[in-house]
Formats: C-alpha cells, sequence, structure tokens
C-alpha cells in the first residue's frame, strides 16, 4: 500500500499510468497478471508473448553482424532487465529504440513522456519486448523499489531529487548505475558521462547532480541527447558483459550551434547504419530538405543497427528511410536507390554528409566535394570506434580523404589483390551486407551519426569543429577526443 500511495502521489493526473506492452491502462482498473509475468518490483510486463528465459537468451537472425564480435553474449542483452529514467522524451526514447535494436527485451522506465516513433520503432523491432512505463518523475525514495530487479540503471533525469535517489537506490540494491547530464547554459551546451559501480563510489558524483531538485533542465537538443544515449548504452553493454567499467567521466562541450537547417539542402549519401541516425538528427535539428542516395535493399541482418528498417526487408534502403523521414519527423526527404558516383549532380545541395562504408566510395565523396565546393562531413565506424570530420571549402581546410589519406590506403588495397572501385564508385565487397559481412553493432553508429550532424551545426555556426574520435576499448572504456584542425590524431 505504501508503494501504491508513494506511485499515485508522484505521477500525473493523480492516478499511475502503467503501459502493459504499448497500451496505457489506468493502474486502478489493470488486471493482475499471473505472478509468473511479475518482474521482482511488482511491475507487470507484458508483450504479443511470454518471455521465458530460454526464449530470451535465443539469438535472432538481426543480430549476426553483432555476434561476429570476439566474446559477443547475447543472452546477457537478451536476460537482462534495465532501468530507465528521465525527465524528457529524448534520450529515453532513443536509448529503447537502440536498445531493442541491440537485443534488449525487457525495460522498466520512468519518465513524463516517450517519442512516440522511437516507441514504434523499438515494437517494431521486436514484438515481444517487454516495457513498463512509468508515466511521471522520479521524486520520492519509495518509488526506488520499482527498479528492484533491474540488472542496470540508466539515469537521464536533468532533476537533483531524482539523481540523489537513484545514487542511493543502486548503493543500497549494488546496481551499477550510468548517470547522463545535460550541460547547458546561455553559450555553451553538451552533456556528461559518469558509470558507477556499486561500492566503488567516487566524488564525482557531485559534478553529476543537476542543479535544481524540483524543477528540470529540458534537454531540448535531440542530437547531443541521441550521441549521449548511444554512450550510455555502448557503458550498459559493457556492464553486462563484465568488462571494466568506464572509470572517468566522459564529457562533451561546445558552443550553443546558432545556426538554422530548415533551408539547408542536404544530400546524405548512404541510407545504412550511419545514415539511419544521422538523416534522423537532421531532421530532429529542423532540416527538411534532404535526398539520400542508396543502392542496396534491406537485408535482416541490418536490423540490429539500421533501426528504421524493421518491417521493410528487401526494400530498397534509400526510399524507404525518406519515407520514415517524412512520416516521423515531417521532412520533405526523398530517396534515390541508385549509387553515388563522378557523375552525380551535387550542384542542388549545400552539404553532403558521408555516411558510407567503403574507403573508395569516400575518397570519391572527398573529390567531389573539393570540385564542387560543398561542405562535406565524413564518417567511419567499426563496433567500438568512429570519427568524424568536417570540410569547409571556404577555410581552405584539408578534405577528409586528404587529412586520413585514403588514397594510399585505397592504392594499397588495390595492390594487395582486394577489388578496384566499381564504376558506381562504391566498392564491390564493402557496397551491401549481402555480399560481405563486417562485425558490426547499433551504437557506434547511433554515436557517430549524431556528432555527424553536430559537427554540420557547429560548422554553419562559425565554430568550425576539429576531428572528433570515439572509442569504446577494453581496458579503459569510453573515450571522446577531439583533435586540432590541423591533425587527425
Amino acid at each position: 500500500m505504501v508503494m501504491v500511495a508513494a506511485l499515485v502521489f508522484f505521477m500525473q493526473g493523480g492516478f499511475a499510468l502503467v503501459e502493459t506492452g504499448f497500451h496505457m491502462i489506468p493502474k486502478r482498473v489493470r488486471p493482475r497478471l499471473p505472478s509468473s509475468d511479475r518482474g521482482r518490483s511488482g511491475i507487470c510486463f507484458t508483450g504479443e508473448h511470454r518471455m521465458g528465459k530460454k526464449e530470451g537468451q535465443e539469438p535472432h537472425i538481426r543480430h549476426q553482424r553483432q555476434q561476429l564480435i570476439p566474446g559477443w553474449r547475447q543472452e546477457r542483452l537478451s536476460t537482462a532487465t534495465v532501468g530507465v529514467v528521465g525527465s524528457g522524451p529524448w534520450p529515453a526514447s532513443f536509448f529503447l529504440a537502440a536498445g531493442a535494436a541491440l537485443g534488449i527485451r525487457r525495460f522498466v522506465i520512468v519518465s513524463p513522456r516517450l517519442h512516440e516513433p522511437f516507441v514504434t520503432v523499438a515494437r517494431q523491432l521486436d514484438p515481444g519486448i517487454e516495457m513498463a512505463h512509468l508515466q511521471g518523475w522520479l521524486t520520492h525514495s519509495s518509488i526506488g523499489a520499482l527498479l528492484d530487479g533491474c540488472s542496470v540503471l540508466v539515469d537521464f533525469s536533468q532533476l537533483g531529487l531524482t539523481n540523489k535517489i537513484l545514487f542511493n537506490t543502486a548503493r543500497q540494491r549494488s546496481t551499477p548505475l550510468v548517470t547522463v547530464r545535460c550541460l547547458t547554459d546561455i553559450t555553451h551546451a553538451g552533456f556528461r558521462l559518469l558509470s558507477t559501480e556499486p561500492g566503488k563510489e567516487k566524488t564525482t558524483i557531485r559534478t553529476m547532480l543537476s542543479a535544481s531538485s524540483l524543477s528540470a533542465v529540458a534537454w531540448d537538443d535531440p542530437v547531443t541527447a541521441m550521441a549521449a544515449a548511444g554512450l550510455a548504452l555502448e557503458e550498459i553493454k559493457r556492464i553486462l558483459f563484465k568488462a571494466p567499467q568506464t572509470s572517468s567521466v566522459v564529457e562533451y562541450s561546445r558552443p550553443r550551434p546558432t545556426a538554422f537547417l530548415e533551408a539547408l539542402r542536404v544530400a546524405v549519401i548512404g541510407a545504412g547504419a550511419l545514415g539511419n541516425f544521422a538523416a534522423p538528427a537532421l531532421a530532429l535539428s529542423g532540416c527538411r530538405h534532404i535526398t539520400l542516395w542508396d543502392p542496396d535493399r534491406v537485408d535482416v541482418t541490418n536490423l540490429n543497427r539500421q533501426i528504421f528498417f524493421a518491417g521493410q526487408v528487401g526494400a530498397f534502403k534509400a526510399p524507404a528511410l525518406a519515407h520514415r523521414l517524412n512520416t516521423f519527423f515531417a521532412a520533405h526527404a526523398r530517396g534515390l536507390p541508385q549509387p553515388f558516383d563522378e557523375n552525380t549532380d551535387l550542384s542542388a545541395f549545400d552539404a553532403i554528409l558521408d555516411c558510407v562504408d567503403s574507403f573508395e566510395t569516400r575518397l570519391l565523396i572527398s573529390r567531389r566535394a573539393q570540385e564542387w565546393g560543398k561542405i562535406l562531413i565524413s564518417a567511419g565506424t567499426g563496433p567500438d570506434k568512429g570519427q568524424v570530420v568536417a570540410y569547409d571549402p571556404s577555410r581552405g581546410s584539408g578534405t577528409p580523404a586528404q587529412l586520413f589519406k585514403m588514397e594510399q590506403l585505397v592504392s594499397r588495397k588495390a595492390a594487395s589483390g582486394n577489388p578496384e572501385p566499381s564504376r558506381h564508385g562504391f566498392s564491390p565487397v564493402s557496397a551491401s551486407c549481402l555480399v560481405q559481412a563486417d562485425p558490426s553493432v547499433v551504437m557506434s553508429n547511433m554515436i557517430i551519426g549524431a556528432f555527424m550532424v553536430d559537427a554540420l551545426r557547429r560548422l554553419l555556426s562559425g565554430d568550425p569543429p576539429g576531428p572528433l574520435f570515439y572509442e569504446s576499448s577494453e581496458r579503459d572504456g569510453l573515450r571522446l577526443t577531439v583533435s586540432s584542425l590541423s591533425s587527425p590524431t
């Protein structure tokens, strides 16, 4: 009864709403489920079917690409329960959708609301996902008991009181906690992440407490929220895989972007893993005029990281992603199911986002951007790393191809007997996931895709960024590095 009273006290509207499956039902009329369908906290979970332990451990074919990563333990994801607390929709929503793609199947979420398109994506990726969404703020210590049974906790809340409750809850229950704080003032914005290991709490915890206890700072920037959610999900994966937790605070801060993207015309080359995050981040930043190039079709093994293709296996990627952008985010996107090559007309575009996965194509895009005098944001990812480079022809900076010596890399690759670039500019080997299966996972693409758009906003705001590098090392954990403009290292 104490638990129910506390829950009713903290929820909006005078009574609690619990999302069972994906339908909101008033708590006072919620049917009781058998005890076998309850988490240890007493929260009811339902989905389109019950998830037993054996079933939760069975890998789905969509996880094939991440299971190529040495030491991968899919069953530790599928049998975990992750508690997520927020005070706004963005980071928790991104985390839910990407977590579902990764293979996490059980969530307890306390947040005033979630962004519906990402709830839809999560459900489409895994119809058997189990989620209890408690719609409100966590502002009483009694409510911490609702998170009993969670394998790990994530705190995206920007309320100081909630931060303190979760630190105490994690310590008392010996539960690992990842805290993400939005950093914002008049001139700067960003985020800070701290991973707290039970029994090893540090004085840095004080830096993670939001300034206000009862008035949340709105995380109004979905781009940095996307990057932060990706980093949090990578740290959660590390914890569940029993890897060392990140020992230092991870921070990203830069001058607040002032550029408006509504009238910007952007070409996105590649609608795969990076494109699935860079293009939505563009749309959520206000960019409406987006054109995507990609000749590939969706394969089921893409779905562990290309989250917007659920239910579209066999469709062309570029039109499928454009349709999602238009439906979910009111963009005016178009998708061209054709390759980008030396004859592609770039005259109509203000900027290019290079989201492809072969050095041959990235070299071609760099050359074309230089020829046409176009802004270029180029990026690449691996399972545990990635980088973003911005090129602005008006500033006389080197192209990404020059910065990373891509021509030499391609020449060495050709000399070693690997295929030459095709006439389309896409390598016959690396252009399609159907041809070559490389290890790949959602987090690095989510993080780097968001930072690509942030780099574009910074450049257009007169704050040209240096190359950004992300890494999740087995020994040291998460690391973000922003280098000088003149050096890639």
